[in-house]
Order: structure tokens, then sequence, then C-alpha cells
């Protein structure tokens, strides 16, 4: 049971620091999200040398060393955490708090390191348990940590709750509250350690295994294990909080997507030098007849649409608008299906307006909004073009032409996104 729960946790913090590893490639000059996943790589990372399999192989290189990574580790990860905190405010002030944190934390691991290295071997196996806490080598390595670790979480935990009670976001301020409790939690942890190791350094009558001293020291895991957790938890509770909301976004993009195709590809026929240059995977795939879904490629799809319908400008005609306005009234997504099907019509002749009708400025808002209304105009497209000329409220192209002029191009400055 414990080697199944151990597992479940370890799985956890990796899923947990690879998402953080990703959000801080997208974002390398971020230094609080930097933080963030300095502290999820080592609460990741903490408990490997000591899982079945790996715990044999490193104590092979030296008895003990398993527990002395641990123990590092976790330290390195207290100060990513006063990292955190300290990027979040920025200036002056806490750039050089944080500086000296560093060399603070070089001094505990130093001597954490010194001290077990100049330990017995029976210390070094377990240089926190309980029962070497009265080995004098063993109180050095605990205060040492658990000295750094104790500042280090009373400075994160002021911070958080300064931050939670200032927090407007109702998601931020949850995180944030979630945070101080895990906080809380590893420092009750902190302190009943470094008391039971004091009070077995100081006093000669205390021994590991009174009554006293083993139900102060139950407190020690569960505190470590609600902690952990819930500060992964709080750091992560954002993005998990959003992630129903970014499902159905999602979904909702990729039937869009879908149903802007026809339009997109008609447009593509009609000019195809206002394709947008694509990912070096895009080609081969399309040739594949696959082409996967994603942001990018929604957003784009969306752009070269409107930057066509900008350069079918010259061919909108205006006895067009006036026969559909006649025929379907005010239904503006009608009309604009009926005029740019004429004007399609009169790009593959070559054959512009000599006094085109100017197109309102027509769509959403934003992104998702103006695609659901192209979506609307790709349906209404297709249903005209399905009937046949005469009845589709555009007659015949005439032949009092004039030469086309190009019409500058929305997407030129964004040609290689």
């Amino acid at each position: 049971m414990n080697l199944a729960l151990s597992i479940v946790v370890e799985l956890a913090l990796v899923w947990a620091a690879v998402v953080k590893l990703l959000h801080l490639r997208r974002s390398p000059d971020d230094r609080p999200l930097r933080a963030v996943a300095g502290i999820c790589v080592c609460l990741a990372l903490a408990p490997v040398p000591t899982l079945p399999g790996v715990k044999d192989l490193v104590e092979g290189i030296m008895p003990g060393l398993a527990k002395l990574l641990l123990n590092l580790v976790t330290v390195t990860a207290t100060y990513f955490l006063m990292d955190f905190f300290g990027s979040s405010v920025g200036g002056p002030g806490p750039a050089a708090r944080l500086r000296r944190l560093r060399a603070g934390l070089l001094v505990a691991q130093a001597v954490m390191t010194v001290a077990w290295a100049t330990a017995p071997e029976r210390i070094r196996v377990g240089p926190a348990d309980l029962g070497n806490l009265d080995d004098r080598h063993s109180a050095v390595f605990s205060v040492a940590a658990l000295g750094f670790m104790g500042y280090g979480l009373t400075y994160a935990f002021a911070w958080a709750v300064g931050y939670a009670r200032a927090a407007h976001r109702v998601r931020l301020r949850t995180s944030l509250r979630i945070v101080a409790v895990a906080l809380a939690a590893l420092l009750i942890a902190c302190l009943t350690k470094a008391g039971v190791a004091l009070a077995l350094g100081l006093v000669g009558s205390l021994h590991p295994d009174d009554p006293a001293i083993v139900a102060v020291s139950r407190l020690w895991p569960p505190c470590v294990l609600i902690g952990t957790l819930l500060l992964v938890t709080g750091f992560c509770y954002p993005a998990v909080a959003s992630l129903p909301g970014r499902v159905r976004r999602s979904r909702e993009r990729r039937q869009l997507y879908r149903r802007l195709g026809p339009l997109w590809h008609r447009m593509r026929s009609a000019f195809p030098h206002l394709v947008l240059a694509g990912p070096r995977w895009a080609g081969l795939a399309r040739n594949m007849g696959w082409m996967p879904w994603t942001y990018r490629a929604y957003f784009r799809r969306v752009i070269e649409i409107r930057d066509t319908i900008v350069q079918l400008a010259p061919y909108y005609d205006p006895e067009v608008v006036r026969r559909a306005r006649d025929q379907v009234g005010e239904d503006e997504i009608r009309v604009c299906a009926l005029l740019m099907a004429d004007a399609l019509r009169r790009k593959g002749a070559e054959k512009p307006v000599e006094k085109p009708f100017v197109l309102p400025l027509l769509g959403g808002d934003d992104l998702d909004s103006d695609a659901r209304w192209l979506a609307g105009l790709a349906t209404e497209l297709e249903r005209v073009a399905d009937q046949p000329a005469e009845s589709s409220c555009s007659g015949p192209v005439s032949s009092d032409a004039v030469s086309s002029e190009p019409v500058p191009s929305s997407t030129s400055s964004i040609r290689s996104t």
C-alpha cells in the first residue's frame, strides 16, 4: 500500500513538473514561473533516490547517499519557494534578499554535507531518523536543514497570506489560500522535527523512544505529505480549474474550424498567393490528406478568410446587393453570401466592377465571435453556390470591366507567423 501511494504521489509530482516546464518554455523570462517550475522539479526529484530499485543503485555508490540527496533537494525546493514570492514582488530589495538566501542555502547544504560525511555509517543511512537524533552529527544535520527550511517556510507563509488577502481574482485567491495552508502544514512539520532534534541534543535525559518524543514525531510524516500535495495543488489550481472551460472552448473551435473549411478552400482557390506560411510538417500532412487541428491553424483560417474578403473588394457588384436586399430583406449574412458568390465568379473571370460596392465592416468583436459569423457565412455561401446563377440574385458577369488593381493585404505583416 505504501509503495502504491508513493508511486501515485511521484507520478503526480512528475506531471506537475512537466506542465510547469512546458509553461516555462513558452515564457522563459518569467521569474516567478521559473521559481514555480524549480519547486515542482525539486519535489519530483526528491523522492527518486528513495524509490525501490533506484535506492539500491544509489546506496551502492555510498551508504546513506539517497537520504543525503533527498534532504539537499528538499532544502533547494525551499529556496525556490522563497524565490517565487521574492520574484513576484520585484525591485532591488527582494533581489538583494534572494542573493542572501542563496548564500544561506549554500551554507546550509555545506553544513549538512559535512555533518553527513563525518558521521558513522549507521548515522549516514538515516541522518534525520528519530532514533539517530541523539547523535551530534544527526542533530547538526537536522538543525541545519530544518533551520533553513523553517525560515524559508515562515517567509513564504507571510507573503502567501498577504497575497491571498490582496488578490481580487477568485482563482488566484483560492490558489494562494491553498498554498498558505500547505506552507502552514510544512512549517508545523519542520518545527516539530527541529524541536525534537534540539530536545534530544540538549536534554541528556531524553531518548528517542520516550513516549512524548514518539507522539510528537508522529506529526511529521502526515504534515509533510499533506503540505507537499497541497503545495502542488495550490500552484496548479488556476490551470486545473480553468480546464473544463478550455476543453469546451477547444471543442467549439474545432467545430468552427471544420465549418470554415468550404469557405476557406474557395477563398484559397481565388487568392492562392495570400496563404500564410505554415509549419514544415503542414505540407506533408496536407499531401497525405490529413491536417491536424491546432489553435494556430484555426487562427490562420480566420485571418486568411478575412484577407480574401478584402481582396474581393473590386468585384462587389452594388446591383447584386440591391437585388439581394429586395429578395431576402436585411439578412446581412444572406446578402453577403449572395454578394461573395457573385464576386468569386467575377474573380474567376477577372471581371471587376467599375464602381464596386463598399462592403461594411461586419463580423464579431473578437476571434471566436468573428469565426462564428464567418461560419454562418460559409453555410449560406454553400447554400447559394448550390443554386443556379439566375436564381441567386446575380446576373451574368458583365464585359464592361476595369483593370483589377491589387488591394493591400491585411496579413502581409504577419506572413511569417
